[in-house]
């Protein structure tokens, strides 16, 4: 029996739950410059977790107490909401930390002030992925379906509902959301945030054994990807 391409690859990181995410943003153009840094703070510190870089764990760590110092003093850079932002970003960076209960009770703040759809989106797509990064799928899955009821094309919410409705035991539910995303190809971008989970989330990557519309969508992607590095080095098509 043949064996799928991701099986090889990937199946090192496939023996332990993972923990770790990434942080993305539907546009940079809604962060302001420290929320921007802790963003990126967050995702390099989730790697760093992967590696068990403790050096660089520690120097993180550092720059994120400093930097959430910062936006606490400006109260929150001066943001619509600071009750609810600085409970969010603060959230954020515990979560990276690895305080992941912690990050939980922080965002369930937050989210008595959420005000907007686009603020409730945020912190019920949090709660749901802090809930399955913690092994507790049901709970993950009902605040995905809070998330996606405030909005039903957010692409990190849909893909950590994916996650969840797996890990409880809905596959076939789960391949549909992929088979969405296979769907509407304007979604499959080098600078979107599908493309960014596809390129850096390995708990995305590991599911592609299960889901036959992921194994489908990376095939795609990883073919997409190929294209555009031959045009930019001018190689023949």
């Amino acid at each position: 029996m043949s064996q799928s391409p991701f099986k090889n690859l990937f199946a090192e990181q496939t023996n332990a739950q993972i923990t770790t995410t990434i942080v993305t943003t539907s546009s940079h153009d809604e962060l302001s410059p420290i929320e921007a840094s802790i963003m990126d703070c967050c995702n390099a510190l989730h790697e760093a977790h992967d590696r068990r870089d403790q050096l660089t764990i520690r120097e993180i760590n550092a720059q994120l107490e400093k930097l959430l110092d910062r936006y606490d003093q400006t109260d929150g850079e001066n943001h619509p909401n600071p009750a609810w932002a600085r409970a969010n970003q603060r959230a954020l960076a515990l979560s990276a930390m690895g305080k992941i209960d912690q990050a939980i009770r922080l965002e369930l703040t937050a989210l008595k002030y959420a005000d907007t759809p686009r603020r409730l989106e945020i912190s019920y797509g949090n709660l749901a992925d802090r809930c399955l990064r913690l092994g507790e799928a049901d709970r993950a899955v009902e605040f995905f379906l809070d998330a996606i009821n405030a909005n039903p094309e957010s692409v990190p919410v849909l893909i950590t509902g994916a996650h969840s409705l797996f890990e409880a035991g809905y596959i076939e539910q789960a391949d549909t959301i992929f088979k969405t995303f296979l769907d509407n190809p304007k979604l499959l971008t080098p600078s979107s945030e599908l493309g960014a989970y596809l390129d850096c989330d390995v708990r995305t990557r590991n599911l592609c054994e299960h889901l036959p519309s992921l194994a489908a969508l990376y095939t795609r992607w990883i073919s997409m990807s190929s294209q555009s590095f031959k045009s930019s080095k001018g190689d023949p098509q």
